[in-house]
C-alpha cells in the first residue's frame, strides 16, 4: 500500500525520459544500468550518514545523488530526495529525516523492478 504522498512515484516519468534522451536508447540504457549498478548502492552510504547525523555529508550526498533519479525517470523520488536535502539544511531533526528517508527507500525499492523491466524492454 502506498501513502497518499507517494502517488505518481509508481511509474516512470516518460515525458522526462523523452525530453532527456529523445531517440537515444543506448544512452538511456547506459544511464539505467549505471543507476542500478552504481547509484543505488550509494544510498546505503547516505543511510549511514543519516544514522550518524552527519548533516553536512547528508546534504552533500543528497545533492549529488538527486539528479540521477531524474535521469532515469524517477522524478517523484527526485522530489522526495530534494525534500530530505532541504530538511537537512534548514532543520536537521533526526526522526523527521529518518522517517522521510525510510519512505524514500521504500519507494526506491518499489521502483527498482520497474527500472529493470524497462531495461529488459529497451534491450530486446
Amino acid at each position: 500500500m502506498t501513502h497518499s504522498a507517494d502517488k505518481g512515484i509508481e511509474q516512470l516519468d516518460r515525458a522526462r525520459l523523452l525530453q532527456l534522451y529523445e531517440d537515444d536508447t543506448e544512452t538511456l540504457i547506459s544511464s539505467i544500468e549505471m543507476f542500478l549498478d552504481e547509484v543505488v548502492p550509494a544510498f546505503q552510504v547516505l543511510e549511514n550518514l543519516i544514522e550518524k547525523q552527519e548533516w553536512t555529508g547528508v546534504t552533500a550526498m543528497t545533492h549529488q545523488l538527486r539528479p540521477w533519479l531524474g535521469m532515469v525517470g524517477l522524478t517523484g523520488l527526485e522530489q522526495q530526495l530534494e525534500a530530505i536535502e532541504r530538511l537537512t539544511k534548514e532543520n536537521p531533526h533526526y526522526e523527521m529525516i529518518q522517517n522521510a528517508y525510510r519512505n524514500f527507500i521504500e519507494n526506491l525499492e518499489h521502483m527498482q523492478p520497474v527500472l529493470k523491466t524497462e531495461l529488459q524492454q529497451l534491450t530486446k
